[in-house]
């Protein structure tokens, strides 16, 4: 996770794809998630918009089907309200990718988290 927030974008990436791996070699995707989810709430920006990326990343790669998205999506309601607009608008595009696998029931559960209907 601190990888992911470093100051070299080829650092970034290669923290990414070594994610990206372990999930196709060592461990279900969904478990490593449950120890990436830390990342949201990282003192680097860099670390946190990182971890957005990684979850699109997973979702192009597997899918929906492997994670639970219910567990991630509050974090990433946490995200919109971020200090760093890179962050907030990372946290937007993974919800967007989040939308194309799951649909409305994205929407609705961004509605009881009070996530503005026009957002």
């Amino acid at each position: 996770i601190d990888r992911m927030g470093d100051a070299k974008d080829q650092v970034r990436e290669q923290a990414q794809n070594l994610i990206v791996k372990l999930m196709d070699k060592a461990a279900p995707p969904m478990y490593i998630w449950e120890r990436l989810a830390a990342g949201f709430k990282h003192k680097n920006y860099r670390s946190r918009e990182g971890v957005c990326l990684c979850l699109i990343a997973t979702l192009n790669i597997y899918g929906s089907q492997p994670l639970v998205l219910s567990k991630l999506v509050p974090h990433l309601c946490t995200a919109f309200g971020d200090s760093n607009s890179q962050v907030r608008d990372a946290a937007i595009l993974a919800i967007v990718e989040i939308y194309r696998h799951v649909g409305e029931k994205v929407r609705i559960d961004l509605t009881k988290r009070g996530i503005p209907p026009g957002r």
